[in-house]
């Protein structure tokens, strides 16, 4: 093949030829799909609206473009005489388009499917996710059952440059949890299901013997046997085919792992470091027990290759923690998983936690985390962005909780996240069933279909002061973590040590007021919302009490801890994950 064959080659592939046909003026709909074109790379060459058939065929022959696109949203009848001259004078071209699209509403595509002739149809409102198919050759037909990607990475990056939309649901029937995914799938906006078990589930579906049957179905859907989970893996084989993913579990967290990868396919795992154990009445495992299982449960999803989820940073400040605390705490994280040898680590920055946070320097926080984890990307480790609306943000009044959602997703938007967790607006008056999450979808739908590709500034000074100084501050309590380290056993690298991870707590170097009379942490902190940020405050002063500050009153109070030894502050394991 010479090189002009094939340029023109290349040429076509990437060009669109649309038009509104007839007496047709509707170009709305049009224009819609050419900007979807427009960023995955194909050129489009719109003839505008009521253009005859005559010019269409001509510009085919001009341009050679590999997909023609005629629109007509008029009355039904009159399309049929326009479709047939159009067809008479396409058979005699030498080159076609390898593929012809039809839009129109449902009574003109009727129409139009009579003459089956076309690759595809749009009666408007379609999922991004049909569009994005078609133009990436993977279209569907009603011969040809087409699905996406069916794991989270293939999936992530077959629907860009839109994110995932991910959103909680479990019934406390199976049945009907069985008949909502079917329905919440059939939707097609949701990409990925969140399976709520039932407590009963995630602390004792390995032991039977201890599960309290008058709490079946308390929290979510009771899984009992095997066969429930694969009940629900082949209800969400339809419509756009939804991933699934489930909570880690509080115990047999391995156990669990394997059973969800074997029935379900878990999309990734969501598996905390201080949290889901007795210190929060989440599960019967006490907290250093718990933080070593959760690091073995860690490095066996590692083996299987299954991204994996730190969901720890948002539980602090559910309890209102101090921001730097939950900042230092989502680096942390990363730091963790980088070190067990994570591929993919899914970080979920929960936004509007604490409520009362404005949403400047709410988003200034989420920046400081993103920024320490980006320090530690590299081939070998990547991050997923997952943003999502806090639940204690939204008000009991539905109308305003939609309200809370919308705004909420646009600020969410500046951090460019990979998946957006939609938390359904019902949440604060009951759990959501699957017309609210289907609501909610498309609330947060428009959202990005409006705000994406806008050229919106969000990021100003105080905005970059505030993530500036939680990152230095994230970065002090990150460097104390290997001094935690000098009395204990063996070599073990200080930031994947369970008795290390578990001084931090026991010491009250991360801590958050709810925890008061908690027997595993202190609970002696006090935080304020100062301008809109979460601190820690010093009661006897009235004032802010800078964290690092705080930290070494700790330090006097158990002065064999030597915090802020010197010769610990650089050593081997803060440099490996590049601290800066």
């Amino acid at each position: 093949m010479g090189k002009v064959q094939k340029e023109l080659k290349i040429h076509k592939k990437k060009l669109i030829l649309t038009a509104c046909i007839g007496q047709c003026v509707h170009v709305a709909g049009t224009y819609n799909f050419i900007q979807i074109a427009k960023q995955l790379g194909y050129k489009n060459h719109f003839l505008g609206p009521a253009t005859p058939i005559s010019d269409v065929i001509n510009k085919i022959k001009e341009l050679n473009p590999n997909i023609v696109g005629l629109s007509y949203r008029l009355t039904p009848k009159t399309v049929v005489p326009l479709l047939e001259e159009f067809f008479n004078k396409y058979h005699n071209l030498y080159e076609r388009p390898n593929k012809l699209f039809f839009a129109g509403t449902p009574e003109v595509v009727k129409e139009a499917r009579k003459f089956e002739r076309f690759d595809q149809y749009f009666i408007g409102g379609e999922p991004k996710y049909e569009i994005l198919s078609v133009l990436r050759n993977r279209s569907e037909s009603s011969k040809k059952i087409f699905h996406p990607p069916m794991d989270l990475i293939s999936r992530i990056e077959w629907k860009k440059p839109y994110p995932l939309l991910r959103a909680h649901f479990g019934l406390p029937n199976l049945n009907e949890t069985i008949d909502g995914i079917k329905e919440i799938a059939e939707a097609k906006i949701l990409d990925v299901v969140s399976i709520a078990p039932d407590q009963n589930t995630q602390s004792h579906y390995f032991h039977p013997e201890a599960q309290n049957k008058d709490l079946d179905g308390a929290g979510g859907v009771p899984l009992r046997v095997r066969d429930d989970f694969k009940s629900l893996n082949k209800a969400r084989m339809r419509g756009n085919f939804p991933l699934l993913r489930i909570y880690a579990g509080t115990r047999d967290f391995i156990k669990m792992g394997k059973l969800f990868q074997e029935t379900i396919k878990n999309a990734w795992a969501a598996i905390p470091i201080f949290w889901f154990n007795q210190m929060d009445s989440r599960g019967p495992l006490p907290l250093k027990q718990s933080i070593l299982q959760h690091l073995e449960a860690i490095k066996w999803h590692v083996t299987k290759n299954i991204p994996v989820e730190i969901n720890d940073p948002h539980h602090w400040s559910l309890r209102d923690a101090s921001d730097a605390i939950t900042v230092a705490d989502m680096y942390l994280c990363g730091i963790i998983a980088k070190k067990l040898g994570v591929k993919n680590f899914v970080a979920q920055y929960m936004f509007n936690t604490p409520p009362a946070l404005t949403l400047d320097m709410d988003l200034a926080k989420m920046l400081a985390k993103n920024e320490l984890l980006n320090t530690l990307i590299d081939k070998n480790f990547s991050v997923i962005k997952q943003v999502r609306t806090g639940i204690a943000s939204f008000p009991l009044d539905l109308d305003k909780a939609k309200g809370q959602l919308a705004a909420a997703t646009m600020v969410q938007l500046a951090l460019k996240p990979d998946i957006i967790h939609v938390v359904s607006y019902s949440e604060a008056d009951h759990a959501a069933n699957p017309k609210d999450i289907i609501e909610s979808c498309k609330i947060v739908h428009q959202v990005i279909n409006q705000a994406l590709f806008s050229n919106l500034k969000y990021i100003n000074k105080s905005i970059v002061k505030r993530r500036d100084q939680l990152i230095k501050q994230a970065q002090e309590i990150i460097r104390i973590i290997p001094n935690l380290a000098i009395d204990s056993e063996g070599t073990q690298d200080p930031y994947t040590n369970p008795d290390v991870l578990y001084k931090l707590v026991e010491y009250g170097i991360f801590d958050a007021p709810h925890l008061k009379n908690n027997k595993f942490t202190k609970g002696k902190i006090k935080t304020r919302i100062v301008k809109g940020s979460c601190y820690s405050w010093d009661p006897i002063r009235d004032k802010v009490y800078e964290e690092i500050a705080r930290i070494k009153d700790i330090d006097n109070i158990y002065s064999e801890l030597n915090l802020f030894k010197s010769n610990y502050m650089e050593n081997k394991f803060l440099k490996e994950v590049s601290i800066k």
